[in-house]
């Protein structure tokens, strides 16, 4: 259970956070939690969309608005051995929904690097109504591994996919947590901040 102290901790390291990326920083400082946030990205249908989660210019995860005989809503991981939160363990895999308080971290990711996010009825959809729903993963990055989310908003039914913002640790190997929608209406981090300074790459195998 999360209580007022974990709160308002994890308020604080969301907003030094913010502040340092919005300064320009020269480079975050390992465990901190990093949000890239805008206008917002719609991917059409019959699109999909690339995210470079830690803003260095490897494109993290892949998301994709389809049509298979219905509308249908996925994401994968690029990079091995990067992996979603997946709320079951075997194929078809279906990615969490995940929410205020949610730890996205080396016990919560696996284990696969690609899921379903919505499709059809099908009761194992869990993002087939989401709104403000976050997606965990694990991605690699300089022979190291990171923790991070996606929140989305999908209508299945109507064939839309919303991405509003993204965040990571920046300590490898630590778990991230979904913030309360409170302390993300604080944050101000932009990816064009952070891109300039960003001189790590990714392992890819």
């Amino acid at each position: 259970m999360t209580t007022t102290t974990d709160r308002a901790a994890r308020l604080s390291a969301y907003s030094v956070a913010a502040g340092a990326a919005t300064l320009g920083a020269i480079a975050p400082a390992e465990g901190e939690v990093i949000i890239f946030s805008g206008a917002g990205i719609s991917i059409g249908q019959g699109l999909s969309q690339n995210i470079d989660i830690d803003g260095d210019g490897f494109q993290d995860i892949n998301l994709q608005n389809f049509v298979f005989g219905n509308n249908y809503m996925g994401a994968q991981v690029n990079y091995f051995p990067g992996q979603l939160v997946i709320s079951n363990n075997s194929f078809p895999y279906y990615v969490t929904a995940l929410g205020d308080g949610d730890i996205v971290d080396a016990s919560t990711v696996g284990p696969t690097f690609a899921g379903a996010l919505a499709y059809g009825s099908n009761p194992s959809s869990e993002f087939d109504n989401a709104d403000g729903a976050f997606i965990g993963l694990s991605f690699p990055a300089n022979g190291n591994t990171y923790f991070g989310w996606v929140e989305v908003d999908i209508d299945q039914a109507a064939g839309t996919f919303f991405v509003s913002r993204w965040a990571y640790e920046t300590q490898p190997g630590v778990g991230i947590t979904i913030p309360e929608p409170a302390s993300l209406g604080l944050l101000a981090a932009g990816a064009a901040g952070l891109a300039g300074y960003r001189g790590r790459r990714k392992a890819s195998a």
